[in-house]
């Protein structure tokens, strides 16, 4: 499940944020990053390469992502990375996706 908000910054204009919760007993980590992306680019994420031209993989190895967050003891990991147009961050408990600066 995704949540859209719209966060208001004191420096600009007003941004959309795609929140998408991932965990153990969830979705994992990378498909959470293609859910959230996919909801801000107005498309399903199973068709996120063939209508926004958006290929995960060309951004970010998806088994690294998902071994890098879920195989941490402590859950103190928050990656940070760009995915075509967007500003993702993943952290132990969701990814965030947001238009790039």
């Amino acid at each position: 499940m995704s949540s859209a908000t719209t966060d208001v910054s004191d420096d600009g204009p007003t941004s959309e944020s795609v929140h998408v919760a991932h965990g153990r007993d969830e979705r994992p980590p990378s498909l959470a990053v293609a859910d959230a992306v996919a909801d801000l680019a107005g498309v399903d994420s199973d068709a996120l390469d063939e209508e926004a031209g958006i290929v995960l993989y060309d951004h970010v190895d998806p088994d690294a992502l998902d071994a890098l967050v879920t195989h941490r003891s402590d859950g103190d990991v928050t990656l940070a990375f760009t995915v075509d147009e967007y500003d993702v961050r993943v952290d132990a408990d969701e990814a965030v996706a947001r238009p790039a600066k």
